[in-house]
């Protein structure tokens, strides 16, 4: 975990902006669609345009404008060209690149193939070549799965049949074929099965969002089976029907818990209100030979509390050390304790105790533009116990320093299964026992709230299935090849969520930030194979979008979505396709762009908010700045002007202005006595200027773990800088203290850019050190060494 982000390929670049129609007016270049179809039906068509991004002499980035110019949608599209000279393929980002001889195939990635009508999509890639770079005479664009959109006046549902066990729930969505006048209402009316229901019993499309699929929830009860017939229904709109068959749920496990197997239950204590349901996360010490059958009753005390559903589960060899949520759900009266025994074949039995408290307020909460107005926040106290173990071994300022930066709020991080349900620390044991699950935490964050005012409850999002793909310090417990998206989204997002919606009536804000580094590794490093498998898979973009529908429901969540930072999607042909792909991701969900309520920045990293000696376009010897290698023609040297570029692209792609941006400053302070005090004023070349004046101490931009020197930044707070009103806070989502990864020359596993010895590239050939500080941990445990060095050298020194 908390890994952060390189660049894929870092190399010079000279920008030249050319629009696409001017480029191919200029040149003559052709450029020819495919498909057709009898007049009056839907056609399937596409367009590309080539153009020349930047050419540096000895290579060259081409980008591609592909176009939907058809009447139908479409669901991918493939482009060719053929060169007339000896243009040779590097690397590409936003789709699936290949070259055979002069000619040069490009089909879409998973996340930007389905084209509507006219919607366009981008692609890029970099070229080496010598002599002359000629364009190609002519570009081809052949559509893919063309779809034919249902009559005009119609509900769609989809799917058009589902199974439901026993005690679970299923969903389909509906949505309009075509755009009404005004506001219209589809209701959904049940026949058949009464152990079936949905919810909602009714939907509202509106001319704007008509075409945007909405969720229903089916519930199955825990006793009855059979099918129900689901009608939607609204005027001047043809109906739509779907069948749920309810089926009974089936112990599939014959194996017993054996020697050396124990059952396990998280938390061992909880509390559920009036009207509520708790989770209980139940897994087992080590892999059965055969899939074990874990069930959970209640045995004494409160009988207004029940099992709503999960039980019985069956554990298996692979899914074992994966909490798996079952739901205890309180009725409207009762109050006092209950036992729950959690028990299986062979397995000692364990008891669980769970108490009933009266139900809390029943308004729900204003969803405001920026949370953090007006708001307290929540300190996290598992980090004010790590702290705690630096502190007292320090003494005088540093201690007190130590103490301070621990009552500061930081980021709570559910970073496995396990992490929701507390007691193990993070995946790979970070922080030993007595996490405090997210459950307790909640409740810890209402009974310190003062009175009705706001308080901010911060929480990461951060499990995706094969995650970090472009590193090994973090990667997760999920894996694309063993069922890891339905994981994701029913063992983690679904429990989360559940929890989460007990505390929508509270004055809590929380504020979730979504799968740090995912979607940036979409646009960059499809080269490894890896990302290659998450991107071509659809699972980061399907798994982000499940997370946002089921975060937004909830009222008082608010989510925002890691942007990387300005040395990873700096560059414009980065940048661009980046906002693409994160316009697509929001434009798949049920709310569309208002399921993101924002952007953060610098997640994890250490990037300055400002270098306040210089600016990107300022020249020294008759060169920009940005034109040094540090920073090969990175347009943003900090992360205040690359939040105001992302935000004024974001928007103009379709975000409301409302969106707020965040940047994580719990390490990008560089403070310590090598930190300038001002410009450079004696200098041998613009790169010793920019080495002398620039804070950011690392020799390389892209070097990201436990770096040397860095210190902690600007204290957490809302609205930091009256110049830009869309910068909503400065936040601490990074602990600091907690490692970023370990190496393999420390401690046998890792990853190599944490090795203090090791060396890393910038893509163009040049070598540069790591800067590692020696001995880490694996990331997310405690590394007391770096933490110091962070309180030392932290800018504004911590008071």
């Amino acid at each position: 975990m908390r890994l952060r982000a390189r660049h894929a390929a870092w190399r010079l670049r000279r920008t030249i902006t050319v629009t696409a129609a001017a480029l191919l007016a200029a040149l003559g270049l052709a450029v020819a669609g495919a498909g057709g179809a009898p007049a009056g039906a839907a056609t399937s068509s596409c367009s590309a345009a080539y153009s020349v991004q930047s050419d540096w002499g000895t290579g060259f980035t081409a980008s591609l404008a592909v176009t939907n110019n058809g009447t139908a949608a479409i669901t991918g599209w493939t482009v060719t060209w053929t060169y007339a000279g000896n243009q040779a393929l590097s690397s590409g980002w936003s789709g699936n690149w290949s070259q055979s001889g002069e000619t040069v195939t490009v089909t879409n990635a998973s996340w930007n193939g389905a084209l509507s009508a006219g919607q366009s999509t981008s692609a890029g890639a970099n070229f080496t070549y010598s002599g002359t770079n000629t364009p190609p005479a002519s570009v081809t664009c052949t559509p893919a799965g063309s779809t034919t959109p249902p009559p005009p006046g119609s509900i769609t549902a989809t799917p058009a049949s589902l199974q439901v066990t026993q005690g679970s729930t299923g969903t389909f969505t509906l949505a309009l074929s075509s755009a009404p006048s005004a506001d219209v209402t589809v209701a959904i009316a049940a026949s058949g099965n009464t152990g079936l229901t949905a919810s909602p019993a009714s939907l509202t499309f509106t001319p704007s969002n008509y075409s945007t699929s909405q969720t229903v929830t089916v519930t199955a009860d825990s006793s009855s089976t059979g099918a129900t017939t689901f009608t939607a229904t609204s005027s001047g709109y043809t109906s739509a029907t779907v069948t749920a068959t309810e089926v009974a749920a089936t112990t599939t496990g014959g194996g017993s818990c054996g020697s050396g197997i124990t059952l396990q239950a998280n938390p061992g204590t909880m509390s559920v209100a009036q009207g509520q349901t708790g989770v209980l996360g139940v897994s087992l010490s080590a892999a059965p030979s055969a899939g074990i059958a874990v069930s959970v009753a209640q045995t004494s005390g409160n009988t207004g509390l029940s099992v709503s559903s999960g039980s019985p589960v069956t554990l298996t060899s692979s899914d074992w050390n994966l909490p798996q949520p079952v739901h205890i759900t309180a009725d409207n009266s009762s109050t006092g304790q209950a036992t729950f025994t959690v028990s299986a074949t062979g397995c000692i039995p364990v008891t669980v105790t769970v108490t009933e408290t009266a139900a809390g307020s029943t308004t729900t909460p204003a969803h405001v533009t920026n949370p953090f107005t007006g708001s307290t926040w929540y300190v996290n106290p598992d980090y004010t116990a790590e702290v705690a173990t630096s502190a007292s071994a320090a003494s005088g300022t540093l201690a007190a320093q130590m103490t301070s930066v621990g009552n500061e709020p930081t980021f709570i991080w559910l970073d496995h299964i396990g992490a929701i349900y507390g007691g193990s620390g993070n995946a790979s044991g970070a922080g030993g026992t007595g996490r405090l699950s997210l459950q307790a935490q909640l409740q810890d964050a209402v009974s310190k709230a003062s009175g009705t005012t706001p308080e901010i409850f911060p929480i990461v999002i951060y499990d995706l299935p094969d995650r970090d793909c472009a590193a090994l310090a973090s990667n997760g417990e999920l894996s694309i090849a063993n069922n890891g998206l339905s994981y994701y989204e029913h063992s983690y997002i679904d429990p989360i969520a559940q929890i989460l919606t007990d505390y929508e009536n509270t004055n809590l804000r929380v504020v979730a930030v979504i799968e740090p580094d995912s979607l940036p590794n979409l646009v960059t490093n499809e080269s490894l194979a890896n990302c290659a498998s998450a991107n071509s898979s659809g699972v980061y973009t399907s798994g982000i979008e499940y997370a946002l529908n089921k975060l937004h429901a909830i009222p008082n969540v608010y989510n925002y979505v890691d942007i990387a930072h300005s040395g990873w999607l700096g560059w414009p042909s980065n940048m661009t396709p980046a906002v693409s792909l994160f316009k697509q991701v929001a434009s798949a969900t049920t709310a569309g762009v208002s399921s993101i309520d924002g952007f953060i920045s610098d997640t994890a990293n250490t990037i300055p908010v400002h270098e306040p000696y210089m600016t990107a376009t300022e020249t020294i010897d008759g060169n920009p700045i940005d034109s040094v290698q540090y920073y090969s023609y990175d347009p943003y040297i900090d992360e205040f002007t690359y939040d105001e570029a992302m935000y004024s692209n974001l928007v103009s792609a379709g975000f409301p202005s409302t969106i707020g941006m965040l940047i994580d400053t719990s390490r990008d302070g560089w403070g310590g006595p090598a930190r300038p005090t001002g410009a450079a004023t004696s200098y041998t070349s613009t790169a010793n200027f920019v080495n002398e004046s620039k804070i950011d101490e690392r020799p390389f931009r892209g070097d990201w773990c436990n770096p040397e020197n860095a210190g902690i930044g600007a204290l957490p707070q809302a609205n930091p800088d009256s110049t830009f009103p869309n910068l909503y806070a400065y936040v601490w989502v990074k602990p600091p203290g907690e490692s970023d990864g370990t190496y393999p020359a420390f401690s046998g596993t890792g990853d190599p850019h944490c090795d203090p010895n090791g060396t890393q590239t910038d893509g163009s050939g040049n070598t540069y050190p790591t800067d590692a500080i020696p001995d880490s941990p694996p990331a997310g445990h405690w590394f007391p060494v770096e933490f110091q060095q962070l309180v030392q050298d932290a800018y504004p020194a911590v008071p």
